[in-house]
């Protein structure tokens, strides 16, 4: 992605806004169609800025893509990192999992083209650079393993959830998003949550 130097904060307001303006119109594509058919110039016209304008903020439709994805898993991590002390391992997983069901329920169009495109591991590259944060909500101490085998580790629990909700996304008629978090929670933790009526 095109890295822009800006030298004000006239500039700087520019920049974020213009960015604002091409993400909302890229959600305003995705709601109405095929993600794999917007092409830049469909998103400069929805946005009222031209195709040169695009390519100084993003290289490709993809980059665009990823970003907005890459933005989803960092709100989740934000949510990881900010849990309460005190909750207990399967207390944090459960509301991570909530998040997660969140996410890819509103933005399911995104995450169902991210699916079907990439492989577990091209997956993987992304959710492993929070390897540490994540481990310790899956109730795991980073501090009792070596490297290798927490990365082991870590894979085989990002592995499988990450397939089972692949699995989901692309369905012609998917099932209850929470009958996954549920699995991946038995799963993990080693017996299944008795969800309350207010969960």
């Amino acid at each position: 992605m095109a890295t822009i130097r800006c030298t004000d904060e006239k500039t700087d307001r520019r920049v974020i806004k213009t960015r604002k303006a091409i993400m909302a119109a890229f959600d305003t594509l995705i709601s109405q169609g095929d993600i794999a058919k917007i092409t830049v110039s469909a998103i400069a016209r929805e946005a009222d800025i031209d195709r040169k304008t695009f390519y100084l903020h993003y290289s490709s439709v993809d980059d665009l893509a990823q970003q907005k994805a890459e933005e989803g898993i960092e709100y989740i991590l934000e949510i990881l990192n900010g849990q309460e002390a005190g909750a207990s391992d399967a207390e944090r997983l459960h509301r991570l999992l909530q998040e997660v069901n969140g996410i890819l329920t509103r933005e399911h169009a995104l995450f169902a083209s991210i699916a079907s495109r990439l492989s577990t591991d091209q997956m993987l590259a992304y959710l492993e650079a929070a390897a540490d944060p994540a481990f310790a909500a899956l109730g795991i101490s980073p501090d009792i393993l070596d490297d290798s085998e927490k990365h082991r580790q870590m894979r085989f629990y990002l592995a499988g959830s990450w397939s089972l909700y692949s699995n989901w996304l692309t369905a012609d008629a998917p099932g209850p998003i929470e009958d996954i978090s549920r699995t991946i929670e038995t799963a993990i933790m080693g017996q299944p949550r008795i969800l309350c009526v207010n969960d």
